[in-house]
């Protein structure tokens, strides 16, 4: 899988206040030229810039009724460097259900999305995310039937002996089961490092037999004058990868803070992985 489109929207230069999403239509160049040095590093699977287009969101900017316009233009942009041998996977962020009409909207970004390869429910943490991913299934949102996957941010909270955290893993993956979501993984979350992803993974495997994919973030980034800046680079995050593919994942990529340059590190860890495999179950 690829890595960040908010963190390199910002290398490209996108301001503090505008619209991640909107650039699909103001500078379409600039997030195609992110699809692109992605494919060039390895990628085999592109998230849409998507991650925030609902009309809740958009409305800040004052362009929530182009919600369809924005998604499906983020489609084709992402498809138009994927071409036929990768897949474009539709991202949806979190969505609080908190008002009568909230099904709706998330019916309406949904919708907009289904020209996609693929679905996936990014960075929610709600424990009963699971059945908004399974409302993502219903066929009369889902026409084509394509794959929804669910990725979860945990939270660390701190008890009398150890860290916890929340969702409980174990009762996002019995759930998410139950809801028949096509794979489940796990990203970002703050202070979640490598270690927490892997153990989480291993708890997940314990629970369900879903496919499994992680996208961690490259660590907790701290602020520098202007700028993020992110402690985990490429070298050191891939050294950590094949613990990572040992929990059970059968698709990597990266979240906040990683880069291009992150995924081609990856990829021959990936491929070496994949090789071993191979001659193993030859």
């Amino acid at each position: 899988m690829d890595g960040a489109m908010g963190t390199e929207l910002q290398r490209a230069g996108i301001g503090a206040d505008e619209c991640y999403e909107l650039w699909n239509l103001t500078r379409p160049d600039s997030v195609r030229a992110i699809h692109e040095r992605y494919v060039s590093a390895g990628a085999e699977c592109l998230l849409t810039n998507t991650f925030q287009a609902n009309p809740r969101h958009l409305a800040k900017h004052g362009v929530e009724n182009s919600v369809e316009e924005i998604n499906r233009t983020a489609i084709c942009l992402a498809r138009s460097v994927a071409g036929n041998d990768r897949f474009v996977i539709g991202d949806v962020g979190p969505i609080a259900f908190s008002r009568s009409d909230d099904l709706a909207l998330l019916d309406r970004v949904l919708s907009s999305l289904s020209d996609a390869d693929a679905i996936l429910l990014e960075t929610w943490s709600d424990r009963l995310a699971p059945l908004s991913a399974q409302r993502a299934k219903r066929r009369a949102i889902n026409k084509r039937g394509i794959p929804v996957l669910l990725s979860i941010a945990y939270r660390r909270t701190s008890s009398a002996e150890a860290s916890v955290f929340l969702p409980e893993p174990e009762a996002i993956g019995i759930l998410a089961q139950s809801c028949e979501v096509d794979a489940l993984g796990i990203n970002c979350g703050r202070d979640i490092g490598l270690e927490d992803v892997i153990g989480m993974l291993r708890r997940y495997r314990k629970v369900t037999n879903l496919p499994l994919f992680a996208r961690p973030n490259a660590g907790t980034p701290s602020r520098e004058q202007n700028r993020w800046i992110y402690p985990q680079t490429p070298e050191k995050m891939a050294s950590r990868l094949t613990e990572l593919l040992e929990s059970g994942v059968c698709m990597i990529g990266g979240c906040c803070g990683t880069t291009p340059e992150h995924i081609a590190a990856f990829r021959p860890v990936v491929e070496e992985w994949n090789e071993k495999r191979g001659n193993n179950s030859a």
